[in-house]
């Protein structure tokens, strides 16, 4: 009988703790188990509507159904109680915490500059091109275009100080969206010290840095739309679309014809850049 007051004695508070060990894994009553969002993603437009998040917090009998918001990037959109307010351009994570546990669920906001129209200043020049289906880089979702510099970057310049070597990559780059390309080609020419496509890529206006020589069908668009654009002559001026090792591609502004000509010829100059 000893023995056996002897073993409970010592065994009792092992078989205690055993037992109330077995109860750590329940879920308390009432506790949050989980929060959800009803969108995994949303696209809202500078100035434009705001946006409703709604949280669904777990269970429904959850005895605290409180959360909180944030935005990882404020200045690009904030919230206040799922309501999500566009103000800069880009992008953010709004981000639901619920107060009982600290569990989160999140949402990626792209916010896109208001759209702009042919004439309009922006991005340091002047909107000359909103792309259209069919064009490189068009996204029905995303306003893309080109900008053209307010004003000329030279009256008169050779399309290059090498006038005899054909670069053969820019002659298949006519169409728009193949400018930025064919500048590249023509300053990475070896024994390039000067050219119509450096001095656009040299050129700083409005701040921006990534200005190039339109090809020949973006230059042709800079024609089309001479009138808003403005500050044109009734001259030719050079694309960045190559024809030949003597010959490039270039355009008369005014009457629009667009030919073959020599690369030592003189012709103006008029950078252009993507958005």
């Amino acid at each position: 009988m000893l023995k056996k007051k002897l073993f409970l004695l010592f065994c009792l508070p092992f078989i205690l703790g055993l037992f109330i060990l077995s109860g750590c894994g329940t879920v308390t009553p009432g506790a949050v188990t989980g929060v959800t969002l009803d969108q995994g993603t949303m696209t809202l437009t500078v100035g434009g509507a705001t946006g409703t998040l709604v949280a669904t917090v777990a269970p429904a009998d959850a005895t605290n159904q409180n959360v909180n918001w944030s935005s990882t990037a404020p200045a690009v959109a904030t919230v206040a109680n799922g309501v999500v307010t566009p103000l800069t351009a880009g992008i953010t994570t709004i981000q639901v915490t619920t107060v009982d546990g600290g569990l989160t669920a999140k949402c990626e906001v792209i916010v896109n500059p208001v759209p702009v129209a042919i004439g309009d200043s922006y991005g340091g020049g002047i909107v000359a091109y909103i792309l259209q289906s069919g064009d490189d880089g068009y996204d029905l979702n995303v306003q893309h275009g080109l900008i053209a510099a307010a004003v000329d970057q030279s009256d008169g310049t050779a399309w290059s100080n090498i006038d005899n070597t054909e670069i053969g990559t820019t002659a298949q780059g006519i169409v728009i969206g193949t400018g930025q390309a064919n500048t590249d080609a023509i300053i990475g020419q070896a024994g390039h010290t000067a050219s119509a496509a450096k001095l656009c890529k040299d050129y700083a206006g409005g701040g921006m840095t990534d200005w190039f020589l339109p090809s020949k069908d973006e230059l042709n668009q800079l024609y089309a739309q001479k009138a808003v654009v403005s500050g044109f002559a009734d001259d030719y001026y050079w694309s960045s679309s190559e024809d030949d090792d003597n010959s490039a591609r270039g355009q008369s502004f005014s009457s629009g014809g667009q030919g073959d000509y020599p690369k030592d010829y003189d012709f103006r100059v008029r950078a252009v850049r993507a958005f």
